[in-house]
């Protein structure tokens, strides 16, 4: 499917999310990078994708994908990780950047005082925010 979006001359955001839960996350994380790093290595030097990816249980475990010369850029889900925990996964991988929707939404709710809604969107995009900045 990537291949059809490059070919459209977009970029597409390749998201094989690895579940959290998985007894296997870490093996299957390995898996998973040998065969991108296989799939970004036949692509022509023009033709460019993004990754999101779960953050991985070794740190830094994607380093060489984020430094590929066919990678815009990497960005981490948050997988389902609490806040913090997602944090701290996020600021052990250098060059990675969240894309936190879910634990970014956590504390908001549709009827909350605006007041309310605000703090707890400051309280949450702080903490993501620094972890970034690895």
């Amino acid at each position: 499917m990537a291949k059809t979006i490059i070919a459209g001359g977009l970029v597409p955001i390749i998201e094989p999310e690895v579940s959290i839960d998985s007894p296997e996350k870490a093996q299957a994380e390995i898996i998973l990078h040998r065969e991108l790093s296989a799939q970004l290595d036949q692509l022509n030097d023009d033709r460019l994708v993004m990754l999101k990816l779960t953050l991985p249980e070794q740190a830094n475990l994607y380093s060489d994908l984020i430094a590929h010369k066919n990678v815009v850029k990497v960005v981490a889900l948050s997988g389902g990780f609490p806040l913090m925990q997602a944090c701290e996964k996020l600021a052990a991988n250098n060059g990675i950047i969240a894309s936190f929707s879910r634990v970014l939404t956590d504390d908001l709710f549709a009827d909350q005082a605006q007041a309310d809604f605000d703090a707890a969107l400051e309280k949450t995009i702080e903490p993501i925010y620094q972890a970034s900045r690895s």
